[in-house]
């Protein structure tokens, strides 16, 4: 009985020895409130920091909130040969195959390149079609549409363009262009890319 006592005693003598050293730990050294009066002002550019952080992290969620909506609204543009029905170097959208030249020729040897290929100049004959094509924001690249008579802008499926602008300068600007988010007139002879449109296999 008097070693359990004994132990008992030792073992909270040591709680308090235990106790006491970590109450009276030595005061920290004078240095240590400069520490905490130059910390000071960092609270105040931490509180800034955190608030530039939050508010980039809300903007990079809006911008991906808007991409994915896009994409949804729009479809994924495909680019490769998986496509079915598409053959490679061309890509799917909405039943049509589409291929964007690397190569730059005159409007007239641009349209004989997609016919050798089966295809035409690009066609853009509804509002979302139209809209997507706008949202692309590429360089200048050949499309079918022209204004040969003076009648009108026409696509070479013989259709009308319908509600869209054309951009122009001058009246020797017969051939239509895509560019950067809007359709521009240009002179028939210069050399640009050009956009085919084909239905997939």
């Amino acid at each position: 009985m008097d070693v359990s006592r004994a132990e008992t005693s030792v073992a909270e003598m040591s709680e308090e020895i235990i106790y006491t050293s970590v109450r009276f730990s030595p005061t920290p050294p004078v240095c240590a409130n400069n520490v905490v009066t130059n910390r000071a002002p960092q609270h105040g550019s931490s509180g800034l920091y955190s608030l530039a952080v939050g508010v980039g992290t809300l903007i990079a969620l809006v911008v991906i909130a808007v991409v994915v909506w896009r994409i949804g609204e729009f479809g994924v543009w495909r680019i490769d040969s998986s496509c079915p029905g598409c053959p490679d170097q061309w890509f799917g959208y909405r039943n049509s195959c589409y291929f964007f030249s690397k190569m730059k020729k005159d409007w007239n040897s641009s349209q004989a390149s997609c016919s050798a290929e089966g295809s035409h100049l690009l066609v853009i004959n509804d509002a979302k079609k139209m809209h997507l094509f706008l949202e692309m924001h590429i360089g200048y690249h050949w499309i079918g549409l022209r204004n040969s008579t003076g009648s009108g802008w026409t696509w070479e499926d013989g259709s009308k363009l319908n509600n869209t602008k054309v951009i122009s300068n001058s009246p020797v600007q017969h051939c239509g262009v895509l560019v950067k988010g809007a359709l521009q007139a240009s002179s028939c002879a210069v050399d640009f890319p050009w956009i085919c449109e084909k239905s997939p296999k």
